[in-house]
């Protein structure tokens, strides 16, 4: 095993312990992000009400299959560390750890790994239960799962790249995490979070196929509800590992140039 892996294996295991000292309150953040369990319901009202039960090939039971599965993948994309940073350049708590053998940005993305670990079976309880009561229906197709964890993992570290690149504008800010809102907006709209992305204006999804958002967010929940296919996951594939590695690029130098500031002033 590599130095890295082994500091790597360290970070982990402590992170882990750390989080499931919280699973009470994983549970309440869980719970709390029910905006794509609102707008389940008001589709799936939309649907019932629509001349024979459908809007643009989707009955409510489609919907509810939709909503749940984004439910479900965005729970899987949560990532905070752009407050945790804007918190720990203000409050001069990166310091020490710019002491230790290994880059800051390890355990946060430890952390956040570790997080889903200890959320995940929790998330699959929700899952079965909501789905029961809306009458959702999900692939049985494992090659599916196996391309939306593909997605998911590409998903989640291209959005903690970019949310860490936006944390650490509090180098020069008063207030990072405003950037952070912004872009969350976005991310909601074009991934498919309000609405599926078919249902946006043409000259929107013309946008949206050149972000990151669709195929981080909606593209795996289309898959678990059987409205995508695998060639439009490997499509997604390729996107995702463009992005990443253009956030890799950015987070690499806006890193490096906060560094300087931040020790030109004493840190």
């Amino acid at each position: 095993m590599t130095p890295f892996l082994r500091k790597f294996r360290v970070l982990f295991s402590t992170q882990f312990a750390l989080m499931t000292e919280y699973r009470a309150e994983i549970v309440i953040w869980m719970l709390s992000g029910t905006l794509s369990l609102i707008m389940m319901l008001v589709w799936m009202g939309q649907a019932a009400a629509a001349p024979g039960g459908q809007i643009r090939g989707f009955s409510a039971g489609d919907f509810a299959s939709y909503f749940l599965a984004t439910w479900f993948v965005g729970q899987l994309l949560v990532v905070w560390v752009a407050w945790e940073l804007d918190f720990e350049v203000r409050q001069g708590t990166l310091s020490p750890k710019l002491l230790r053998p290994l880059d800051p940005m390890w355990g946060h993305y430890s952390g956040h790994v570790a997080e889903k670990i200890v959320r995940f079976p929790i998330m699959l309880v929700l899952v079965a239960v909501f789905a029961w009561l809306a009458g959702a229906r999900f692939s049985l197709d494992w090659r599916v799962y196996a391309a939306v964890l593909i997605l998911v993992v590409l998903g989640f570290t291209v959005r903690f790249l970019w949310e860490y690149s936006l944390g650490l504008l509090a180098f020069w800010t008063e207030s990072s995490t405003s950037f952070q809102e912004v872009v969350w907006l976005v991310y909601a709209a074009l991934g498919g979070l309000f609405a599926p992305l078919a249902f946006y204006p043409q000259w929107v999804q013309n946008i949206a196929v050149w972000t990151p958002f669709p195929y981080m967010l909606g593209l795996p929940a289309n898959l678990i509800a059987g409205k995508a296919t695998l060639e439009q996951a490997g499509q997604g594939a390729l996107v995702l590992l463009g992005w990443l590695a253009v956030f890799v690029l950015v987070r690499l130098m806006v890193w490096r140039v906060g560094l300087r500031k931040y020790g030109a002033v004493g840190a």
